[in-house]
């Protein structure tokens, strides 16, 4: 019932973002949680149609043509001009192929804080300084095109200088100006002569890749570099946002001006079909290597992999914490002396957590006797921090409880290992701030003791060992995509990065987000490309794959599953020596079959299982020397974001749930082969046939997400030593079709909901629906779906009449209580898209009805009744 209750709180909100259903054709609709542009579009034109085409739309009095996009993408974005203006028009003209809402999409960033160390220990354990130092390599030759919120090119780190001779930045252009607002109906669009940035976010993405030292030493220094801002600057405090239109125009300018590699720090949404992800995709054919962020949903479990990162052929990038971090430091004193703990603030900076004197911290006290500060305080705490443990109730709810009670700030201790920083949908007028397990329980300790106090001065900075370093980002986001390909790709540093920022805001700034692990990559391609030019795009996605480093889980002692990882963590220098190219180079297995493996007596022991069978091919790249094949099975962390109760599972679930006992064999995936040993003559390929065997031992019930590594280690003839490249594979251990797509019914849902009072409506015997919108449909999503249809029914004819508006929905993202997206909603009315005539609403005669929903179910047919899953609610009336 969280989800219910989550939507409860919610619904007055989505109900102002209604907006009328259409069909289900070209012509796509979001649900109405996405932020879209009201009456603006993008029209996609099929690939064989002329530039000149866009002539049609120029003659139309009711739209502008916005944008003219001709390079990596067919098509332009438009505005209404009217609010009765019907999108229908759109995608009714020949040789329209898709028209969309214009969305907006922010930076994929997660945290901020400031200092100057320098740490190049993620150099290291990356190969990045074996290929700078070893190899000679630095990124000349390779242009990069950055689209982002701009540059603070004067930095002394970042080159001091814009497109003069020998300078690193020699193309790019501000596309978006300083004055630009999402939130306003007519946003200001005024682009300055140059890209500097005002946000901070592009800015600290350069340093990654373009940093001279002495504080940051980017990955690729020598490289060109092109900045596309999009992202404006903050207003009202809120992080920036930029619509898919534009972000589109800064991707078709970094495509016209050659760069090699386009790096987006971005993302929104779930689907390879959304237009960012098309766009991507379109270049990557034309042969531009793309590079994008996998999000920051990893909290709320898979499918929170986001566009563009899905896209066909761009290398999604999934964070590793940094082994070491520079962060806000404070200093707590006690009977036991002093310590100096890690502070990290949220990502509201309204209220800073700054106490330039000793401040007294206390537990709170409420009416539970919990530390979780979930509770409203029984004991006053005015003037004190209240320290509290992370978990149970939302951030806000613990600020909100510890103001009431008089607390000045609120320190809240991580319940399980590593950092985090606190998300805050609200502010309130007190800050509150991060720290680690073991700092949280140090201090609680001592309060027991006696009295503590905490110091934490404005830019109070300290150099701290991570207890995660190298493991994945907690808020790393999870795939799979919603059709089950791997996302992330690879993994870099991304969780507590230090890079340059703006001089005018600080000039360093340590943040966290697969935001900073996407540049890493973007770098370590320049460097690949700079050492092997004539790689192909798949060359490159290949031998970074293949060299990847699969990450070692702290708990369970298995590798971290490629559903959050990829291959793990990169190491560019073993991609630029390596010997061998192994294609494909990522399993997913979404088509295995039921019953004995057929054809070989050697697996007739197995029994009936689940299986799939792959051919991998391994081609010997070495001119002079033979290569000897082996392969081991390398198994990873199973996932899933249901509990055995069959209820959501508020973090994701892991198998084996600890890393004490080992695990029954037949609760682990398996891999055979009976042609992996084998040798390869130079510069020839091979094959090797594998069987992959979900694991029997783990309940279908459970949706259970297995993976693992095929690691293929290969010697070369003289020589001792021997390489390691992996194959990551991953699959769904049921009938993956077939599976549920609503959510399961422990969270309420579907249910009516009353949007003044925020109460679920019982009883619809009683209930009427009118003129005014007062009641609202919420529904959940426990896996993606391509389309939510829901109608409705006359329930003495058993005819449908319509949708109501919002009612016909494609692509659609998972929800869950810890994701972006709790819950879905349209508000209801008499008002309803008959068939045939979707984009008027018509009064629905007045009558008994009830609500038919259906949700494709994965790779389903759109015409196929047989491929939903369905819901009917009971009857109700329309007056």
């Amino acid at each position: 019932m969280q989800t219910l209750a989550l939507a409860l709180s919610a619904l007055v909100v989505l109900a102002a973002l209604s907006v009328v259903g259409v069909d289900a054709g070209r012509l796509i609709t979001y649900p109405p949680h996405i932020s879209t542009k009201r009456g603006s579009y993008i029209v996609e034109f099929e690939r064989h149609i002329p530039h000149t085409h866009v002539d049609k739309f120029h003659a139309m009095s009711d739209i502008v043509v916005d944008n003219h996009y001709t390079k990596a993408f067919n098509g332009i974005s438009v505005s209404a001009n009217s609010h009765t203006f019907d999108p229908l028009q759109l995608a009714r003209f020949e040789g329209v192929n898709r028209v969309w809402p214009v969305r907006f999409y922010r930076p994929a960033v997660n945290l901020s804080s400031l200092n100057a160390s320098a740490d190049l220990y993620l150099h290291h354990v990356t190969g990045v300084e074996r290929a700078l130092t070893e190899l000679g390599l630095n990124g000349t030759g390779v242009s990069i095109g950055i689209v982002d919120s701009g540059v603070d090119y004067m930095h002394p780190e970042l080159g001091g200088c814009w497109k003069t001779p020998g300078c690193p930045w020699q193309r790019g252009e501000d596309l978006v100006g300083d004055k630009y607002d999402p939130a306003s109906a007519d946003p200001i669009i005024e682009p300055n002569p140059t890209p500097m940035d005002c946000d901070g976010h592009g800015t600290h993405v350069s340093g990654i890749l373009a940093g001279r030292g002495p504080h940051v030493h980017g990955v690729a220094p020598g490289a060109t570099f092109g900045m596309y801002r999009i992202f404006s600057c903050p207003v009202g405090g809120q992080q920036v946002q930029a619509s898919d239109a534009l972000i589109i125009k800064g991707i078709e300018a970094a495509f016209q001006n050659g760069h090699d590699i386009i790096s987006l720090s971005l993302g929104s949404g779930s689907w390879a079909e959304d237009p960012l992800s098309i766009i991507c995709a379109q270049a990557v054919e034309q042969g531009v290597v793309v590079v994008a962020a996998a999000g920051n949903d990893g909290m709320g479990g898979l499918y929170t992999a986001s566009a563009p990162s899905v896209g066909a052929g761009v290398i999604s990038v999934g964070s590793v914490d940094n082994w070491n971090i520079t962060a806000l430091s404070g200093t707590v004193t006690s009977s036991q002396g002093t310590q100096s703990i890690v502070l990290s603030p949220s990502n509201s900076d309204k209220y800073p957590f700054d106490f330039d004197s000793d401040t007294p911290l206390a537990l709170p006290s409420s009416d539970n006797s919990n530390i979780l500060g979930c509770a409203k305080y029984t004991t006053d705490m005015t003037g004190k921090i209240a320290l509290v443990e992370r978990g149970v109730c939302r951030f806000d709810a613990k600020l909100k409880n510890a103001y009431e009670a008089g607390a000045v700030g609120v320190l809240c201790y991580n319940n399980v290992p590593g950092y985090f920083a606190a998300t805050l949908s609200q502010s309130m007028p007190i800050p509150i701030a991060g720290t680690t397990n073991e700092y949280g329980a140090y201090i609680a300790s001592a309060l027991a003791a006696g009295n503590v106090t905490i110091k934490a001065p404005k830019d109070n900075f300290g150099l701290f060992a991570a207890a995660t370093g190298g493991q994945v980002s907690e808020f790393s986001s999870i795939g799979p995509s919603p059709e089950l390909a791997m996302v992330p790709l690879i993994s870099a540093p991304g969780g507590n990065i230090l890079s340059t920022y703006p001089r005018k805001l600080g000039s360093y700034a340590s943040e966290s987000g697969t935001s900073m692990a996407t540049p890493y990559i973007s770098g370590t391609v320049a460097l690949l490309k700079q050492a092997r030019p004539d790689l192909s795009v798949n060359g490159i996605t290949r031998l970074l794959v293949a060299s990847g480093k699969p990450i070692t889980h702290l708990r369970t002692g298995l590798k971290a599953s490629p559903f959050e990882s990829g291959a793990g963590l990169v190491n560019i220098y073993d991609a630029i020596t390596s010997r061998a190219e192994l294609d494909p180079p990522t399993l997913s297995i979404n088509d295995s079959k039921v019953g004995p493996i057929t054809g070989h007596a050697e697996f007739e022991s197995l029994g009936t299982v689940r299986w799939a069978a792959r051919t991998i091919s391994i081609r010997n790249t070495d001119s002079k020397k033979s290569m000897r094949v082996s392969l081991d099975n390398k198994v990873a962390n199973s996932l899933s974001s249901m509990l055995a109760n069959g209820s959501y599972a508020y973090t994701p679930r892991i198998w084996p749930a600890d890393g004490v006992s080992k695990p029954a064999a037949d609760t682990l995936p398996r891999v055979h082969s009976l042609d992996a040993d084998k040798l390869v003559a130079p510069g020839q390929s091979c094959s090797v046939t594998v069987f992959v065997v979900a694991p029997t031992g783990l309940k279908d019930s459970e949706h259970w997400y297995y993976s693992g590594f095929l690691e293929f280690t290969l010697q070369w003839d003289g020589e001792q030593t021997s390489s390691a490249y992996v194959v990551p594979y991953g699959g769904y251990n049921g009938n993956y079709s077939a599976q549920d797509v609503l959510s399961p019914p422990s969270e309420g849902l579907p249910a009516f909901v009353d949007i003044e009072s925020g109460n679920p409506i019982e009883d619809l015997s009683t209930l009427v629906i009118g003129t005014n919108e007062t009641v609202a449909l919420v529904y959940g999503l426990a896996i993606p779906s391509r389309r939510v249809d829901i109608t409705y029914v006359d329930s003495a004819s058993g005819k449908t009449v319509g949708n109501p508006p919002d009612g016909n929905i494609q692509y659609s993202e998972r929800s869950c209580p810890q994701c972006s997206i709790p819950f879905h909603s349209i508000v209801l009315s008499k008002f309803a898209s008959v068939a045939g005539n979707r984009s008027e609403p018509s009064e629905v005669p007045a009558g008994k009805y009830h609500i038919h929903l259906k949700a494709l179910r994965p790779f389903g047919d759109i015409d196929n009744d047989d491929d939903y899953q369905t819901w009917d609610s009971e009857d109700f009336i329309i007056s």
